[in-house]
């Protein structure tokens, strides 16, 4: 197990925050989490959709980190942010950002009371573990954002509304305040200054808490070897349980299952049974069929787990991984995003914020998701410098009568006579 395995623990981390109730399993769990869901077939297909996005916006993160970086990402976060986005784009602006987030086959409508489903009801799946989901707008006050566009966003996706003097240097204090306050202060920021061109922030904040449904003891915690990629060993502390998990054996593949509070959610850590270089391990999970097969693997036995606590911080702009999805046209001046305002906008960047501690009582985590909107381009401001005599003139702009006209030679002359 190397470095980038956390990058494992992370991703799987953010699957459980996403249900998992489209896969088959004997995980009686599951099934739990599907009725309480109460999700239609369309919506189990958009689900399905979802994690085929996680599975696709990680493998393109992935693929520019550096060998022993660690990386932790919340496409759900992601997708949330975007999808109040999509509601104010048109044409072929919107095609571009629902191929990327993988909208195909859903109307605006459909998408939008999946997403409230989402965030009305996965908090509350399970008494004994903490999952908030909060989105805000922040807008320029000047800003004419189309109503339309506020509306649909604040009704199905709960987004608080607030338009900002962006110019105030204060402007910034107040974003980031409500990211601190919606992430239980572990996500401090997301806007650093605001561009000049900046009249939009899509914001969406996730927060998740949750203890082992089986507690490590510390009294167990050892330090230990940790391999790194470069082959060199890391000593670090490593938790240790002995109970029954769910857990998969295979030649590919070795993983466990680590439930939360009532079992609704869970962490799910895999690593590669051989010496197969852990980037390649992971795009194995692209393939549907490999995915299904780990999940159907999965059985109950007695488990001596050993796991390293680990507590990190994480942050990266989307926006080339998005380009590569697809997304391309909404990052240019060809954009069209019409439906939030008749002004000419274009997406600006997309930035991501996450943390995670998981240690022997459980994982806290968080992740914040900022999709910035600006203007195509500034207005060109020309230089106009009145620095020698000048000529002027008063005139009424109906009829073109001219009540005055004059000229200045000194500005400074407080009288003159001819």
């Amino acid at each position: 197990m190397n470095t980038l395995s956390l990058s494992i623990l992370s991703f799987f981390t953010i699957l459980a925050i996403a249900p998992m109730a489209c896969q088959d399993s004997a995980d009686l769990q599951k099934d739990e989490v599907r009725r309480n869901l109460d999700f239609t077939p369309k919506e189990e297909q958009k689900l399905a959709q979802d994690n085929e996005f996680t599975l696709s916006l990680f493998g393109e993160a992935l693929s520019s980190l550096e060998n022993g970086d660690n990386i932790l990402m919340s496409p759900v976060s992601a997708s949330l942010a975007l999808a109040m986005l999509n509601n104010g784009a048109e044409g072929e602006t919107k095609e571009a950002i629902r191929q990327a987030l993988k909208f195909d086959g859903f109307s605006d409508e459909e998408i939008n009371t999946y997403y409230q489903k989402i965030i009305d009801v996965l908090p509350h799946l399970d008494p004994n573990t903490t999952l908030d989901i909060a989105n805000s707008i922040w807008y320029r006050q000047e800003f004419n954002a189309k109503p339309s566009f506020l509306d649909i966003n604040r009704s199905f996706y709960h987004a608080e509304l607030s338009a900002l003097d962006f110019k105030s240097p204060k402007a910034p204090d107040q974003i980031n305040d409500w990211v601190s306050d919606n992430t239980n202060g572990k996500i401090p920021s997301i806007v650093d200054d605001i561009p000049a061109d900046m009249v939009m922030y899509l914001i969406n904040a996730i927060y998740f808490k949750g203890a082992w449904q089986e507690k490590f003891d510390p009294e167990r915690t050892r330090e230990m070897p940790f391999k790194r990629p470069s082959g060199s060993d890391l000593q670090t502390d490593f938790m240790n349980i002995q109970e029954k998990f769910n857990i998969v054996q295979s030649k590919d593949v070795q993983g466990v299952e680590l439930p939360y509070g009532d079992g609704q959610f869970s962490m799910y850590v895999f690593m590669p049974t051989g010496d197969t270089p852990l980037k390649t391990f992971i795009k194995k999970f692209d393939d549907s069929n490999f995915l299904a097969e780990v999940y159907g693997g999965f059985s109950k036995r007695e488990t001596n787990l050993s796991l390293p606590k680990f507590k990190f911080a994480y942050e990266n702009t989307l926006n080339d991984e998005l380009k590569r999805m697809g997304m391309d046209i909404a990052f240019t001046d060809r954009a069209d995003f019409s439906g939030i305002a008749d002004e000419s906008l274009m997406l600006s960047e997309v930035k991501q914020k996450a943390f995670i501690e998981v240690n022997e009582e459980g994982t806290e985590a968080a992740a914040v998701t900022g999709v910035g909107v600006s203007v195509t381009s500034m207005p060109i401001v020309q230089t106009l410098t009145f620095d020698k005599p000048f000529f002027f003139l008063i005139r009424e702009n109906n009829c073109g009568l001219i009540l005055f006209t004059g000229a200045v030679n000194d500005p400074s002359q407080k009288e003159s006579k001819n």
